[in-house]
């Protein structure tokens, strides 16, 4: 018999991920005996879930908000990413303990790079939401070259933080890199110059939700970035491609960051289209589902 893995995600909450179906169609593919399971973790149980994973036997996981900051102390060891960007989105479990990595911004690089043909560098960017997936994707464009860069948070010392983060990690990089008040009024107006929006707040996640980047910030020729994926047209693609811009959500980035995790945890390349294809399906189907 070969190998059982098992695998799981820790988030607050998890019930909207679809990474246990992207998994399964992947391990389904590549004929691995293999689990996902996500489990929903208050921040006060972070610790106690982790360590009770280690000893079921878990051979890796995926960390998402609001854990991806918090979890980085509990590590073993961490990886160069997870020390460039400040966060742990993947976690592999050995005999050592746990390791963190970050994947977040090669999803986020690829994706870009693949669907679009863009890249950040000589760019003027907005990142808006600076939690985790936000300080990861604010550092990689500016170790990719990215010309300015904004970074706005509705809590504005999160956005300060950041931006000496960047300029503590990467003193050579070549971004300006401008802290935004909380108004999104302001961030309207930063973003009426960008090239690229970045929207890495959990707006879009649940019913009702609106864009929390104003319709003034867009406009045609620009590319709006949405992690949200859990809808085809998220609320602030929406609000995007009503102003002529280009608009995608973050499916292509959780299918890469997720390949990526993948090889982290067993040395395997994942199926990438596998991935894709099941993600898009169970998308479409809750859509329909829904309507």
């Amino acid at each position: 018999m070969g190998r059982t893995y098992r695998f799981g995600l820790l988030g607050h909450p998890v019930k909207h991920s679809l990474s246990p179906v992207m998994h399964a169609a992947s391990f389904q593919a590549l004929g691995l005996k293999a689990e996902y399971a996500c489990f929903d973790v208050p921040p006060g149980e972070l610790a106690a879930r982790l360590e009770a994973c280690r000893q079921e036997g878990f051979n890796g996981l995926n960390v998402t908000i609001p854990h991806k900051e918090a979890v980085v102390p509990l590590m073993a060891s961490l990886d160069p990413t997870a020390r460039l960007y400040g966060a742990v989105n993947t976690v592999r479990i050995d005999a050592k303990g746990f390791a963190g990595f970050n994947t977040d911004a090669t999803g986020f690089l690829t994706d870009l790079k693949e669907s679009r043909g863009v890249t950040p560098e000589g760019l003027r960017v907005l990142i808006v939401g600076c939690g985790g997936a936000g300080r990861a994707l604010a550092t990689a464009c500016a170790r990719e070259g990215a010309a300015e860069i904004g970074v706005a948070d509705l809590y504005p010392s999160k956005a300060e933080i950041l931006a000496e983060e960047i300029a503590e990690r990467l003193p050579d990089a070549v971004s300006q890199v401008t802290v935004l008040s909380g108004e999104p009024e302001v961030w309207a107006l930063y973003g009426r110059e960008s090239d690229l929006i970045v929207h890495c707040t959990s707006a879009g996640l649940h019913a009702g939700d609106v864009s929390p980047i104003p319709a003034a910030a867009f406009h045609e020729g620009q590319l709006l970035y949405d992690l949200v994926y859990t809808a085809r047209v998220t609320p602030t693609m929406r609000a995007a491609r009503a102003a002529g811009a280009d608009a995608l959500n973050g499916a292509g980035m959780l299918v890469h960051q997720g390949a990526a995790a993948f090889t982290i945890w067993t040395g395997l390349a994942a199926d990438t289209k596998a991935m894709r294809a099941a993600l898009e399906a169970k998308i479409y189907a809750s859509e329909a589902a829904g309507s």
